[in-house]
């Protein structure tokens, strides 16, 4: 099966004049603003490094085992940088304006990248594996704005200039979402010249936010992508989707580095039934809920996870759905249909995650 990998190893040195951007180019960029780039990408508007020696300070800086540590579901991270720093197509790419930060609140990352073809792409992170950032992914389901839409909003609003004139946002998890919400609150002058907006498996919105003017016009602009076990990007309400094959399993597929690549295109295939059934309880229960109730179903999962001190989704590799089963005994005034759900949602991290 091929990946995003071998499409580097075949189109690396293929400019975008004589091959042109396409869903593919767009994933990588995505999946860019993950990397560690901190103290080595400005975190200035205007003030920018080339992608060639971003790479070459990063491998400088770091070592593979330093990722495989800590990136649950990037650890290809280092290879991209590896693959990037050799690839024709992106040399002289402009790196701007890194933002990466996470605190008690939640998670923010955003990078904007300006291509040799006069391409701007802004790519927002998407949620790592601190479990704070996996929070705030669950908060959409009861709060809206989050903190991270906010900033979103406001990044894509200050980054932007007169010079950009075709525009890509992007991200991939929660910053698939945060690239539709900044899009549809963003400045009217600068949402004229965005050419398109992709979501890779972040999650969607509440009803009122898919039913409104904003998202409607916002959908003309965008591309959904999910794979086909997917748990993150069914979470709430999203209208037309693309299904992409995967190598990995279950809540693994969330990791788009498994995603199946054909020239500038991922694989469609179709949504397994696992995921249609979980796209289903999710929207029926969210939707006979009150916003107190969903507030409570959140606080409630991640009660579990602090009651077994987790702290990185790494950390369920090493417990058993029993071990969580008995912690949520000791949480009281649990309803029987709450108990349910959770107890699906941890079947389906936990059983993924081994």
């Amino acid at each position: 099966m091929k990946n995003l990998f071998d499409y580097l190893a075949y189109y690396g040195d293929i400019s975008f004049d004589k091959f042109a951007f396409n869903e593919v180019d767009s994933l990588i960029l995505a999946l860019l603003s993950y990397v560690k780039f901190d103290n080595i990408v400005p975190n200035k508007t205007n003030d920018f490094i080339f992608l060639e020696d971003a790479c070459l300070k990063f491998l400088k800086k770091y070592s593979q085992k330093d990722f495989k540590k800590e990136d649950w579901l990037f650890p290809n991270s280092y290879q991209l940088i590896l693959a990037l720093q050799s690839s024709k197509r992106f040399f002289h790419t402009k790196l701007y304006n890194l933002v990466s930060n996470v605190d008690s609140k939640g998670q923010f990352g955003a990078l904007t990248i300006r291509l040799p073809n006069h391409i701007t792409y802004v790519s927002f992170e998407g949620t790592d594996s601190n479990v704070v950032g996996w929070k705030e992914d669950f908060q959409i389901m009861y709060q809206f704005p989050i903190s991270s839409q906010v900033l979103a909003k406001e990044y894509f609003d200050k980054t932007l200039n007169f010079f950009d004139r075709e525009i890509y946002v992007g991200g991939h998890s929660k910053g698939g979402n945060l690239a539709m919400y900044a899009y549809m609150y963003g400045k009217g002058s600068l949402k004229k010249r965005v050419k398109h907006v992709y979501n890779f498996d972040g999650p969607g919105f509440l009803k009122d936010v898919t039913e409104s003017d904003l998202y409607s016009e916002m959908s003309l602009k965008l591309t959904t992508i999910i794979p086909k076990e997917c748990v993150i990007g069914v979470i709430l309400e999203g209208k037309d989707y693309k299904v992409v094959n995967s190598s990995a399993k279950a809540i693994l597929q969330h990791d788009a580095y498994t995603w199946e690549c054909f020239g500038g295109c991922l694989v469609p295939t179709s949504l397994s039934k696992k995921s249609e059934k979980l796209k289903s309880n999710l929207k029926e229960y969210i939707a006979g809920m009150s916003n107190e109730e969903r507030k409570n179903f959140v606080e409630t999962f991640f009660a579990i996870f602090e009651k077994s001190s987790i702290t990185n989704i790494m950390q369920l590799k090493e417990l058993k759905i029993s071990t969580l089963l008995n912690i949520m005994k000791e949480l009281k005034n649990i309803p029987a249909v709450t108990k349910r759900n959770l107890i699906a949602l941890l079947r389906m991290l936990i059983t993924g995650m081994n």
